[in-house]
Parts: C-alpha cells; sequence; structure tokens
C-alpha cells in the first residue's frame, strides 16, 4: 500500500494503474484513499471498534478536484473515527436489527397492552359509546392475572399466539366459561393494539369451541327443588337490604350487577319505573315498568334507606367514610342469583309476549323484536305494566306467596 502525503496536488496527481490502489499517509492514520483502474478516488476511514471488536470501514465520499477536499476529508476522518467508537456506526444488517429493537421496545407488553385497552374503554370515548364499566375492567384484571400473567412481560408483536391458544384449549375441556372469558380478554387486547399501532397481529382465540352450558343443562340447577322452599330460605335473610335485592331479582330477573349499583335517581316510585344506564350489549339507556308487587318492595326499600348514600341497596361498610352497594348476594344452600333470572324467564315465557318479555329482561332486542314493537322501538307502558303484572303473579302463584293486595288476590283467583 503505497504512502503520499494527502493533499489536492498529490491527489489530483496520482496516475490510473490497470488495478485498483489503496493509498495512505502515515500522519493521518486511519484515512484511506481508493484509486479504481477508471481514475475514480474514494476516501474511506478505517478504525477498530472496541464494541464490535473489529475493524469498520467507512466509506466517506469521492475525491474532487475543484475544492480543497483533501482538508474536508481529513476533518471526516476524526468526526467517523470517534462515531465508530462510540458505537454510533453500523453497517446496513446492524442498522436493521437496531431499528427492530427499537420497534420492538416501542411497542407494549401484553400487560401493558391490557391497561392501554382498559384505560381507552373506561374514559370517554369520541364515538358517543358508553364506557366499560369498572366492574367489568377490575374481571378483564383478575381473569388476565388468572390465565395469562405468564406472557405479561413479552412484547405484543413477540407474543407465542399459538402456545397461548394451546393453553386456552386445555383449560376450557374443564373449565369452558373460563376459557372462554380468557380468551375475550386475550382477543380485545390483541385488536386493540392491531388498530393502535397498525399491526397485524394473530388474534389469540380457542382452538376448538366447546359450548357454554347453563347450569340447567349440567344439572347444576336441580328443578326438582320446589320454588317455595327457596322462597323461604330467601325470606330467612336477616339484612332486609338484601332480602330485598333477592326477591326483586326474582319478580323482575333483572341483571344482579346493574340491579346492586341502583340510586334512587334512577327510580320513579311514582311512575312505578326504573332507568338502567347501560344494558348488556345495549349503548342506550333503558326504562323499564315494574310490576305493581316489586313497587311496593322499592318503596319498603325506599324506608328503611340510609341516609348517607343514594344506593338503593346499600352496604352496611363503610371504608373511608364512603359507603358502597351490595357487592354481590350471600350464597344460599339451595339458590343463586342467577337461578331466578331462569326462574323468571320460565315464567316470562308462557304468560308475556316474547317482545315484551325480553325488553323486562334487560335483553338486547332483535330485528325480529323491533318489528314488533314498531316505529317508536320500546313497548307502551301499559304494554310493560301488563306484562310485569302477569309474570309476578304467576310467580306468587307458583311460590304460593300471599296476594300484596286485593287487586292481586282478584287476579289470582280470576
Amino acid at each position: 500500500m503505497p504512502h503520499i502525503k494527502f493533499t489536492d496536488t498529490n491527489v489530483g496527481a496520482i496516475p490510473t494503474s490497470d488495478k485498483t490502489v489503496w493509498y495512505t499517509d502515515p500522519e493521518q492514520k486511519g484515512l484511506r484513499l481508493c484509486v479504481t483502474k477508471t481514475g475514480v478516488k474514494t476516501w474511506y476511514v478505517n478504525k477498530w471498534d472496541p464494541t464490535a471488536n473489529k475493524v469498520r470501514s467507512v466509506k466517506l465520499a469521492q475525491w474532487a478536484s475543484k475544492v480543497t477536499h483533501c482538508k474536508w476529508a481529513k476533518d471526516q476522518r476524526g468526526l467517523v473515527a470517534h462515531g465508530i467508537v462510540s458505537g454510533d456506526v453500523l453497517n446496513k444488517a446492524e442498522t436493521r436489527a437496531k431499528e427492530a429493537d427499537e420497534r420492538a421496545n416501542a411497542l407494549p407488553t401484553f400487560r401493558e397492552a391490557l391497561e392501554q385497552f382498559i384505560e381507552h374503554r373506561t374514559t370517554s370515548r369520541q364515538s358517543g359509546k358508553a364506557r366499560m364499566m369498572e366492574t367489568t375492567a377490575k374481571d378483564y384484571r383478575a381473569t388476565f392475572n388468572k390465565h395469562l400473567a405468564q406472557w405479561a412481560d413479552v412484547h405484543v408483536d413477540r407474543l407465542p399466539i399459538l402456545e397461548i391458544n394451546q393453553y386456552l384449549n386445555a383449560v376450557q375441556i374443564t373449565r369452558p366459561n373460563a376459557a372462554h372469558v380468557a380468551a375475550t380478554v386475550a382477543g380485545a387486547t390483541v385488536r386493540f393494539i392491531n388498530k393502535l399501532c397498525a399491526l397485524a397481529l394473530p388474534i389469540p382465540s380457542l382452538l376448538e369451541g366447546t359450548k357454554m352450558r347453563s347450569r340447567v343443562e349440567t344439572g347444576k340447577l336441580d328443578m326438582q327443588v320446589p320454588w317455595e322452599d327457596r322462597w323461604d330460605e330467601i325470606e330467612e335473610i336477616p339484612n332486609e337490604h338484601i332480602r330485598l335485592c333477592w326477591k326483586i331479582t326474582w319478580y323482575t330477573g333483572f341483571r344482579g350487577r346493574g340491579l346492586r349499583a341502583l340510586t334512587w335517581d334512577q327510580v320513579d316510585l311514582d311512575d312505578g319505573v326504573v332507568t338502567f344506564e347501560r344494558l348488556k350489549r345495549q349503548e342506550v339507556e333503558r326504562t323499564i315498568v315494574l310490576a305493581d308487587d316489586v313497587v311496593r318492595l322499592f318503596k319498603r326499600l325506599h324506608e328503611i334507606r340510609y341516609d348517607d348514600c343514594e344506593w338503593v341497596f346499600p352496604s352496611r361498610v363503610v371504608r373511608r367514610d364512603t359507603r358502597g352497594h351490595l357487592d354481590v348476594l350471600d350464597k344460599l344452600p339451595l339458590t343463586k342469583p342467577g337461578d331466578l333470572r331462569h326462574f323468571w324467564m320460565t315464567v316470562a315465557r308462557e304468560v308475556a309476549p316474547r317482545h315484551v318479555h325480553r325488553w323486562l329482561a334487560q335483553q338486547t332486542m332483535t330485528d325480529n323484536d323491533l318489528r314488533m314493537l314498531g316505529h317508536y322501538g320500546e313497548p307502551t307502558y301499559e304494554e310493560q305494566k301488563a306484562a310485569a303484572n302477569a309474570i309476578a303473579a304467576a310467580i306468587s302463584k307458583r311460590i304460593q306467596a300471599a296476594p300484596s293486595s286485593v287487586v292481586e288476590l282478584r287476579r289470582n283467583t280470576a
């Protein structure tokens, strides 16, 4: 490798050759000049990279005869050498790998993605859709911790989807409901991140769908137990707020969570109606007419209400000077709260029009239901009142409860 002093005059006088020749300047360590057989002259900087443990060669630019190009090359030698030592100079493969790592680190972990999804759904949404309830968010976190926590710290683009699917598939053999909920949480989280970060990640899901069966289908709900026996154990509940919540659940078929979270501004005792802010899969509030017997139960609740809260079903527990509502109903030996909704539906199907009892039960209305309801999309007050009273009367007859009024007595003996 020939040596010359790098000046514009000397470089310009380099003769052409029949092969590529590399030139160096003993005073400019690391700076090299490549001269091809066609006379093209290109500057390079060589420097040992202590991080990669190898010599790096960085191309600067071609020598130009019209400017003081040698001075520019000598100045660049120091800058480029410093960049190599500090790790800022990478080849194409290393650059691509670094960019991939940066993209991966910029994406959230599985748990972070879940929290971002929950934050998005529990805050006001521009679409106007209802927010996720705090209790739902709590359930999502609990399910994640129980079934998906082993992948919590994995970045979403590196999630082992097949492994997650296999786990969910194994769970659903013995616990289909738990597997279904876990798949819902995982799928909703990944769909949200796909949309947020413009990704195309596969969606976790159950590999083999196992049909979830009700307590009636699985035999866990004993239909041979007389309804009057179940009613008797409800009557023995000492806490009157809890006892009345059980009774109203049976007489209305309302969903337990929404019923227990009612406040008095949602109940109109004069008109005998209750308004739910949001129902399952329903993005608008729904006003439901109550049976006369149920109105009397609500009036009793109003008589025993606590002055320090607006909950219809207040808890006796006060934490940090705040009283909450009933969280869950105590388990009874014979009956669970969810059983009562099934009992209510059993009677409702027999004595009330389908589109009316689905409205009363807080169910999502189908196209056929909406066609039956006409232009306004809801049953009239009179239709709801008649159906609610008919269902309540049939339940009272089944449990052999005493009539609540002379009007009810006449209805039962008619």
